[in-house]
């Protein structure tokens, strides 16, 4: 027989292999991302100005989806990149105020993945609840080394908060629930950890979900990234393309941008340590690496030509990175433009891993693109955008694509089609040029698809309402702490303002409250605290700053729990930083 015909033989048993999914042949996964690196914020798209060789590199070697879109803020995109669904389905709206806990019903990409043999890890920023069932331990991680909430130094994440000009350095993390002290600065760490996990299960097949908490603010960095970029003279003429914005940079954008530029190098460096671990440990062609971007930048900055930042629904708020790479399957150095989005990685993922993709997810397979395959909804399947403070808002930052087509609406509830705004970007990628009036048939059809998405989300039951767990066999103490507060518009770090969180108690039992304040309370007062019906009041001396309910009992349900220390002297009621619950029989 020719000699090709058992090279043909060869790969036939190999595909056979891979499809009916045995552990020997499953591939490995590694998804990085990073948080609010924009699209500009690479070398490899343009930016002559950052360091980034590594991610250069990968993105040279990968599939690179032109078109691909995620959330304009963190939370959300993070909630649709882990279920297949958006964001708005799961129960994550915001990023804050209680609008950033993750239903635990949801079923996750590490809980897919754990049904068929995979050891799962996180290490970084998760952010969809710090309590039980919301946890990455309760949604499918075996391993799991994160920080609170949105952020380091955010209210949210008390155990860095107090260090608010060194949280990224030697911080308190959560490890597998437990707090412990990290020596060294945060990227690292987490890098390291993600190194670790991989040493320790690369006899099997392994998902490590590495989501970098920088280049989020506060722009902290190690000394020697900030000075690659300390005498950095940035102005528009550096690039030939950039956004309309750009021009304005002020001062502080200036200094933003060589910090921002110090932090995602380091991630580069990073980076780099981790892919060439998989090349000593022989990992490389059976590992699948999946790079993107949660977002658009929060600072002015060069943004690639797309227009706006993150939080906006324009390209430069929802248009990122993202890179596929697998030497074992697929070709390097290639394109796909079809438009695709986070909710696709789950279906795409399942699809690969020949396993049957659930109806309820909202993303697409994007494995026949892979394969160079064409699929039938490339044109038709509309992707929608918004985010608001809380609920989303009828025509106020929004947006659908569907095909070369993009509708924004930055308007109110009572706009009309003509009051949007509609682009082709494949003539018009920077938004520049509103057509609307040109195309008022395209504009109404896209505004019809938006309504009736909308009608259609607004149906679902854990939109603005996910119950933290109190008294779970899986995790006490409960903290509760002010990223998960609900209350007053905006509750971050005041000390004077109403605020309460949504609970589940699970089990009848007793319990110590303990209400933490940031500052000791300046006057003597009465602190009060409900809990559902329960309600109780203790009179506080001047100077406490922890005020501690004992043997209160508590039956299961849902509740409201609200408290607030009321000043003798001025009377104004003060809202605690933080609350835990400790069940003790």
């Amino acid at each position: 027989m020719p000699y090709y015909f058992y090279i043909f033989l060869v790969l036939g048993v190999l595909l056979n292999s891979f499809q009916t999914g045995t552990s020997q042949s499953l591939p490995n996964i590694l998804l990085i991302m990073t948080d609010d690196q924009g699209y500009g914020d690479l070398g490899y798209h343009g930016n002559s100005q950052i360091q980034t060789p590594v991610l250069d590199a990968l993105a040279r070697e990968s599939t690179r989806f032109t078109q691909f879109y995620v959330s304009p803020v963190c939370a959300p995109t993070r909630s649709a990149l882990m279920t297949g669904r958006y964001s708005l389905r799961t129960g994550v709206c915001d990023t804050y105020n209680g609008w950033a806990i993750m239903s635990g019903s949801e079923h996750t990409l590490a809980e897919h993945l754990k049904t068929l043999g995979y050891a799962t890890a996180i290490s970084g920023k998760w952010h969809l609840g710090d309590s039980y069932p919301s946890r990455p331990v309760d949604q499918g991680f075996d391993y799991s080394l994160v920080h609170h909430a949105g952020g380091m130094a955010q209210v949210g994440d008390p155990n860095t908060w107090f260090r608010k000009d060194s949280a990224y350095f030697d911080p308190i993390l959560v490890e597998n629930g437990e707090n412990v002290q990290k020596m060294g600065y945060c990227s690292d760490i987490f890098t390291n950890a993600a190194i670790d996990f991989i040493g320790k299960n690369r006899e099997r097949p392994f998902f490590c979900y590495l989501p970098f908490n920088a280049p989020h603010t506060p722009l902290q960095l190690p000394k020697h990234y900030e000075d690659m970029y300390a005498d950095l003279s940035i102005d528009s003429s550096t690039y030939p393309r950039f956004d309309r914005s750009f021009p304005q940079m002020r001062e502080r954008d200036i200094e933003a941008a060589r910090k921002v530029y110090g932090m995602v190098s380091n991630i580069d460096d990073n980076v780099g340590r981790l892919l060439k671990q998989l090349d000593e440990w022989e990992l490389t062609d059976n590992t699948l690496v999946i790079f993107l971007t949660d977002n658009g930048p929060q600072q002015r900055r060069y943004t690639g030509g797309f227009r706006g930042l993150k939080s906006s629904v324009y390209e430069g708020g929802v248009h990122v990175p993202f890179f596929i790479r697998y030497p074992k399957v697929l070709p390097p150095n290639q394109n796909i433009d079809v438009p695709a989005a986070h909710f696709d990685l789950v279906p795409t993922l399942l699809d690969m891993l020949d396993q049957k993709v659930p109806d309820s997810l909202d993303g697409k397979s994007l494995w026949p693109l892979l394969q160079g395959k064409s699929v039938d909804w490339a044109d038709t399947r509309p992707i929608f955008m918004e985010w608001n403070r809380g609920f989303p808002e009828r025509y106020k930052n929004i947006a659908v694509r569907q095909g070369n087509y993009k509708l924004v609406g930055q308007s109110n509830y009572t706009a009309q089609a003509a009051d949007l705004e509609l682009y082709d970007l494949s003539q018009d990628p920077g938004e520049t040029h509103n057509i609307s009036s040109e195309k008022p048939q395209i504009a109404q059809a896209l505004k019809d698809l938006w309504d009736e998405w909308y009608e259609d989300i607004l149906q679902t039951p854990h939109l603005g309402y996910v119950p933290i767990g109190i008294g779970s066999e899986y995790e006490n103490p409960v903290l509760l702490n002010r990223n998960d507060a609900k209350g007053s518009w905006g509750v971050w770090a005041q000390q004077e303002i109403y605020g309460y969180w949504d609970v589940e108690i699970y089990r009848p039992g007793t319990y110590e409250i303990s209400c933490f304040f940031q500052e000791p309370l300046s006057a003597s007062g009465n602190m009060r605290i409900r809990v559902g019906k329960v309600q109780l009041v203790q009179e506080v001396e001047v100077g406490k700053q922890e005020v501690v309910f004992r043997e209160v009992e508590l039956t299961p349900g849902e509740a409201r729990v609200e408290a607030g220390f009321r000043n003798g002297e001025t009377r104004g009621v003060e809202f605690p930083f933080y609350i835990t619950f400790d069940r003790i029989d």
